[in-house]
């Protein structure tokens, strides 16, 4: 009982001390300064905008701080009696005030007026030899645009194009090493198509992301992040550019771009236009042979593209309303128009069993695809330290109407035989997306962030061929006809929390769940399938710095790659009388699991990383019914495994600023399920340089050269690759006017040629691109903006990747 007692009072003591100390605490706050607030503007009554600082009597470090554009500022968290007041900016003088207790916590200095600074600087030129490109401490590759010849590039394509392990082909963007990239725009997923909407001349820089954190989607192996400058000014800009392209191979392209910004006080309107005329040419020849003595079979195939821009536009507006310094709502459209017109010339020579024939055709192309989306967004800055709230959703519509026109002429035996073919397509992909975002974070430098996000697609199309022998009438060829729909419904929601420790330490970690539901109807079998599958996709990465210019860094990542919808789609696309591309409703996407490991010694970058991936999406020639016939289609392989190590060595000097980049890999694609043929696995080699030097007269000379040497990955083999580009560039008129000069591809190097063996076929192929051309352009810049308002950002649905 005395015990109890003793306890009973210990207890008593230390409730009365906390409740006193509490007492006290709050006693001393409320007679502090918690916050203060104000408005700035100049003796024209003009609002201001700089910085608010609170700064210690001291030593004159800052306490707090925050950025105010429109006048308006408030610090908050502050608990003293006194507080020293710093109002700073380029557009005044320098502004100290004291502020003390008074009987109120909360301080409104109301209108502060403040002295035009005594020297207006009107622009700040930096000079110096910035690095092309970079890699961070956690091992993301930074591509610095701004500011450097990069930046006078005419679409984002061509910086990624000329990005060190980044390739731009048909199929998409990828990153060497890894596979297929996502695009993001200032942290925000887009679709492929829209980066002809970006000016290039808009960019900062470019993120290469090789392992991305849950925050990202899951779709993809690799992550590219566009991130756009922030004007700190307000008026009107624009930004006109023209250039023309002049090639042997293929007919003269012109584009034209135009961007405006407006930015007043809490306004902000940006709208862009762009359009390519002319013509562009590609070329395919492909060989088909089958040697078996009961089956000798082969085929020479030429296949001549001479696409025709009737019209092709881009064009968008976007519209933000910024409520206070931290919050905005902004809406944005989005627009494509795009009509093709051209021919596909198509010749081919069949060996068969002793018996020679030659099939011709031509297709008169007059296709037609419309993109509108509409994009809402709500951002708002929760507290000081950066925590965030973001609110996005995005409605999409994509059609696609074909009307080809198809002529078919085939010689055996002295015989020729005439068919005329119609191929009618309708095509209509709405889609539509809804996330939410929040960050929270801590005063430790710790991190925390977490969203959901629900994305719905359909893709439903059409196909009628009709068919007319000897000029009668066209009748539906019900075997070549198609009919096909695709839903899709994906939910995701992530968390990941990153830290700094220490200077010399930082770690995150994380988790992605995404449930993906879909159906799938379409009359080739006649069936309807519906399905759901779930995934988790952890990741962590881990950061050590050991000394100023040494650090260490590592991650691990786990991604899907879901099929394209246009490869699940079994509608026949004509390339020739036996030769179609189709879609294959039965693949599965992909699963990839990848570490990297990474350090930064002085300035030289080294990297070596490791991916495995289940069920890989190939693809090849099938043979069909007819042993004549091949179907192009894409399937599933059983695994592949990726090996890389490399290595980025820079050069700087007064006039030359260099950046190449060393990479070895091994790729093995392994495969149990499609009759591949085995061929040998070698290691790959690829160079990449960057060159700037700086002439006479302010001219600027930039040399750009990549080479990608044979790859055997165990199925396929491509021959090597390689390309040279020149510009110089000159800028007129105090940088209003900036002109450009461009041979790229100067030895027609770029070429894709390689072989396979399918089943008993073995097929060989090159490929000749547009990449060889001289191009000048012309780019002026007019208006002037003098305030920071408006940032633009898009927040787009992943799904549209997959068009």
């Amino acid at each position: 009982m005395k015990k109890a007692e003793q306890m009973m009072g210990y207890f008593t003591k230390i409730a009365v001390t906390v409740i006193l100390l509490n007492l006290v605490q709050s006693l001393s706050r409320a007679q502090s300064i918690t916050s203060v607030s104000g408005t700035v503007v100049n003796t024209a009554s003009e609002l201001m905008w700089g910085n608010a600082l609170i700064i210690s009597p001291l030593d004159s470090t800052i306490v707090a701080g925050v950025s105010f554009s429109d006048g308006k500022f408030e610090l908050s968290g502050l608990n003293s009696g006194r507080a020293y007041l710093k109002l700073t900016s380029l557009e005044f003088q320098d502004t100290f005030i004291t502020v003390e207790y008074k009987g109120d916590t909360v301080v409104d200095l109301g209108t502060i007026v403040v002295e035009k600074a005594q020297i207006e600087l009107e622009e700040v030129v930096l000079i110096a030899n910035m690095p092309l490109f970079e890699t961070r401490s956690d091992g993301i590759v930074q591509v610095n645009v701004e500011n450097t010849i990069l930046a006078t590039s005419n679409t984002v394509q061509e910086i990624l194009s000329r990005s060190p392990n980044v390739f731009v082909e048909d199929e998409g963007i990828s990153v060497l090493g890894k596979g297929a990239a996502i695009i993001y725009l200032n942290g925000q997923r887009i679709l492929n198509e829209q980066l002809s909407n970006i000016q290039a001349s808009e960019i900062k820089n470019i993120e290469i992301v090789s392992n991305p954190s849950a925050k990202y989607d899951a779709e993809g192996q690799a992550v590219i992040n566009i991130v756009t400058r922030a004007d700190v000014l307000e008026g009107i800009k624009g930004v006109l550019s023209q250039n023309a392209s002049f090639s042997e191979f293929s007919p003269t392209n012109t584009s034209t771009n135009l961007s405006m910004d407006y930015r007043k006080q809490r306004i902000s309107v940006t709208g862009n236009y762009g359009m390519q005329l002319g013509a562009y040419r590609f070329l395919l020849n492909t060989t088909r042979n089958r040697s078996q003595e009961e089956d000798s079979f082969n085929s020479d195939i030429t296949t001549d593209w001479k696409r025709k821009q009737k019209y092709f536009a881009n064009y968008g507006v976007g519209v933000q309303y910024n409520f206070t310094e931290d919050s905005y709502l902004s809406i944005g459209y989005n627009g494509l128009t795009n009509n093709l017109g051209g021919t596909e010339n198509s010749t081919n020579d069949i060996t068969a069993n002793g018996e020679q024939q030659q099939f011709e055709s031509v297709v008169n192309k007059d296709d037609l695809t419309t993109q509108n989306s509409i994009v809402l967004n709500y951002f708002q800055s929760v507290d000081t330290l950066g925590s965030s709230l973001t609110i996005a959703s995005q409605y999409s519509s994509n059609g696609t109407s074909i009307d080809d026109l198809i002529a078919e002429k085939s010689v055996a035996d002295g015989k020729t035989t005439n068919r005329t073919l119609k191929n009618l397509v309708h095509r209509e992909i709405p889609i539509l997306s809804a996330q939410l975002d929040y960050t929270k974070a801590f005063s430790n430098q710790g991190q925390l962030e977490t969203g959901v996000k629900f994305g719905s697609v359909s893709n439903t199309s059409d196909s009628d061929f009709l068919v007319s022998a000897n000029d009668g009438d066209f009748i539906v060829d019900e075997s070549l006809s198609r009919d096909f729909e695709y839903h899709e419904r994906i939910y995701g929601t992530y968390v990941t929390y990153k830290k700094n420790t220490s200077q010399k330490l930082n770690y995150s970690f994380g988790l992605r769940g995404e449930l993906t539901e879909y159906d799938l109807q379409t009359d080739l079998s006649g069936g309807f399938t519906e399905n759901s599958y779930f995934n988790l996709f952890p990741n962590a990465s881990l950061g050590i710095t050991l000394s100023e210019n040494k650090s260490l860094f590592a991650s691990y990542t786990s991604r899907i790659a879901r099929p394209r919808y246009e490869s699940l789609n079994p509608t026949i696309v004509y390339q020739d009388a036996f030769t179609s591309i189709q879609g294959n409703p039965n693949i599965v996407p992909e699963k990839i699991y990848a570490f990297e490991l990474g350090a930064n010694l002085r300035s030289f970058t080294l990297k070596f990383g490791y991916n495995h991936t289940i069920d890989p999406i190939t693809g090849g020639a099938v043979q069909g019914d007819d042993p004549k016939s091949y179907i192009l289609q894409g399937f599933n392989s059983t695994k592949q495994h990726d090996v890389f190590a490399g290595i980025i060595v820079p050069i700087d000097t007064r006039w030359w600023t260099s950046m190449n980049t060393i990479t070895a890999s091994y790729n093995k694609l392994v495969d149990t399920r499609s009759s591949f043929g085995v061929n040998k696995t070698r290691p790959q080699a690829y160079v990449y340089t960057n060159n700037k030097f700086t002439l006479f007269h302010g001219l600027k000379l930039q040399f750009i050269a990549w080479y990608l040497s044979n790859r055997y990955d165990g199925i396929y083999f491509r021959k090597n690759q390689a390309e040279i580009t020149v510009s110089l560039e000159k800028d007129f008129f105090n940088k209003s006017l900036k002109l450009q000069l461009v041979a790229n591809d100067i030895f027609q190097t770029n070429k894709p040629d390689g072989d396979y063996q399918l089943g008993n076929t073995l097929i060989l192929f090159d490929r000749i691109n547009n990449t060889q051309y001289f191009r000048m352009t012309a780019s002026y810049n007019f208006g002037k903006l003098k305030k920071i308002n408006y940032q633009h950002k898009s927040y787009e649905n992943g799904e549209n990747d997959r068009l």
